[in-house]
């Protein structure tokens, strides 16, 4: 008889020892099942909130970094001792940092991980004849006019719409003899606000007209100043930086943050923002800029070096930009920052992304995984043990049997085959059981645990915390979409089991039994027969 039938005839034949390591090896199982169905949960809902991610990348910078690099600690600056008259309590020069330009931006947007990208130049403009929209909102001071950020873009469909921020309600958006620079004109197309359009009866084909104001110097060579009710008089404007604009499209916010505090005051912000092809801005910025330095000479007064310093680092050829950068599959993202990072113009420079926006079940999960992986160590540990110690006493009551294997001339290889193929038959019977067993247990057990981590988590949310973490999103119309409940963030937790789950899963558990099984077979066939049968 070989030692297969007779590893069948001893199952059969010591049934009650069978029955007992058959629920041994389903328990612990389950226990291993568990902990790696946790683990590949997290990975699947890891995919699935990326699948839901905006896949949106900016370009940020680190400030405090660069400040440090250059000797400027600037908490550790006495700002109580600053005084604007003494140089000598003044902090230290800062170099200016490289600027993100077009052709950085160009650069980044050809690679291929990248569905398309746009340049964005961002400005103020001013206007006595509209109306900010929002209730929540001050009221400009009596002839002083409203401000509004007018958002540029570079291509026919902008990213805000596209991505979701905002949705077009009528109208068009920009064609391509729209975006092309034209330095002679002061006319362009802008998409606004349905909200704000309603409040300033403005409706497709209106036209409004913003303002840049180029002020007369004060005796101390400044052309600001405090604003007063008479900032804008005439007598005091050298210049109106004017631009009219044609409405041709009307948007409504898709954002609606949370917390009912805030959500009025970053809604307002959105609904009063302007779009306007690129070159509005640039045209603008060049005519204020000309304006800025013909009003020294209209003074017959030398400009003060300080300001010819600041117009200066204004250059036509190296314009301010926030780059957006649309994925095509937001599961390249660490790839593309590695592939990305070189073409950056320092190392302080860095990829921003919108994946924070699910930091709270991220750390839910992160908690939930270190309890698997112990619950994973500490069940291969107890499986080693308790199996291992069951074999052991198993193979004290086949004392006899394996010593006559031996005594005949059995060979130890056949007689540890002969047990591992016992143990190994029952084993995969129970752990077949086991993997949908530790699954739905896993599942129920998991799911709760991360639903009350996100209740606390979500308790404790600082709106203002996200909000602050995101400034160039924020700039660029992108706020943080951090309002996932937790039922919401629930649904994308997935134990379903995969192939790869189930592979490693039988890997782990044959391969702990195995273990668990030869090293007292190993020990106890590695005697000789008489020490055996004693």
């Amino acid at each position: 008889m070989n030692f297969l039938k007779r590893a069948a005839t001893s199952i059969t034949r010591r049934l009650g020892k069978t029955v007992i390591l058959l629920l041994l090896i389903l328990l612990l199982g389950t226990v291993i099942s568990g902990a790696i169905s946790v683990s590949g949960a997290i990975n699947n809902t890891d995919a699935n909130l990326r699948r839901r991610m905006r896949p949106i990348v900016s370009i940020g910078f680190d400030w405090n970094g660069w400040n440090l690099y250059h000797g400027f600690d600037q908490e550790a600056f006495d700002w109580n001792a600053f005084d604007p008259d003494d140089p000598v309590t003044h902090p230290p020069e800062v170099p200016k940092p490289p600027s993100i330009t077009p052709e950085y931006v160009r650069a980044i947007g050809a690679l291929d991980y990248i569905n398309f990208y746009d340049s964005v130049i961002q400005s103020w403009m001013w206007s006595f004849e509209l109306d900010i929209y929002g209730s929540h909102q001050f009221p400009a001071p009596p002839g002083v006019p409203e401000g509004f950020q007018l958002r540029g873009t570079s291509r026919t469909e902008l990213a805000q719409i596209s991505q979701g921020a905002i949705d077009l309600i009528s109208g068009r958006q920009f064609n391509e003899e729209e975006l092309i620079y034209r330095s002679d004109s002061q006319q362009s197309a802008a998409i606004i606000s349905e909200g704000f359009a309603n409040l300033n009866d403005l409706t497709l084909g209106s036209t409004f007209r913003v303002y840049r104001f180029v002020r007369f110097p004060d005796e101390y060579g400044n052309p600001g100043g405090f604003i007063t009710s008479g900032f804008f008089d005439d007598e005091h404007v050298y210049a109106r930086i004017e631009m009219e604009l044609e409405v041709i499209g009307l948007f409504d916010v898709s954002y609606d943050a949370q917390n009912p505090e805030i959500a009025p005051w970053i809604r307002g912000r959105e609904m009063n923002a302007i779009y306007v092809p690129n070159w509005i801005i640039e045209s603008t910025d060049y005519r204020t800029q000309l304006a800025e330095r013909s009003v020294w000479e209209y003074v017959d007064r030398e400009m003060p070096e300080w300001l010819l310093d600041q117009i200066e680092q204004w250059n036509s050829d190296d314009v301010l930009v926030e780059a957006v950068f649309v994925l095509e599959n937001p599961a390249h993202l660490e790839d593309f920052r590695e592939i990305a990072a070189p073409l950056l113009p320092s190392e302080f420079h860095y990829f921003d992304d919108l994946f924070s926006e699910f930091d709270e079940i991220a750390t839910a999960m992160t908690a939930l995984q270190n309890v698997g992986n112990w619950v994973l160590y500490g069940s291969i540990g107890a499986t080693l043990l308790i199996l291992g110690l069951l074999t052991t006493l198993f193979l004290h009551d086949r004392r006899h049997e394996i010593g006559i294997y031996l005594a005949l001339g059995e060979k130890k290889v056949k007689i540890i085959l002969q047990v591992l193929a016992e143990v190994m038959l029952v084993t995969v019977v129970g752990i077949t059981f086991a993997v949908f067993t530790g699954n739905q247990i896993s599942g129920i057990v998991s799911q709760n645990i991360l639903e009350n981590e996100l209740l606390e988590l979500s308790s404790e949310r600082n709106f203002f915390n996200n909000f602050d973490e995101h400034t160039i999103f924020d700039r660029i119309g992108f706020p943080p979409r951090n309002n996932l409940s937790p039922e919401e963030m629930i649904e994308a937790f997935d134990v379903s089991l995969n192939t790869q789950a189930i592979t490693l899963f039988y890997a782990v558990g044959i391969g702990t039994v195995m273990v668990s099984t030869l090293a007292p077979v190993v020990y106890v066939v590695m005697l000789k027969p008489k020490e055996v049968l004693l």
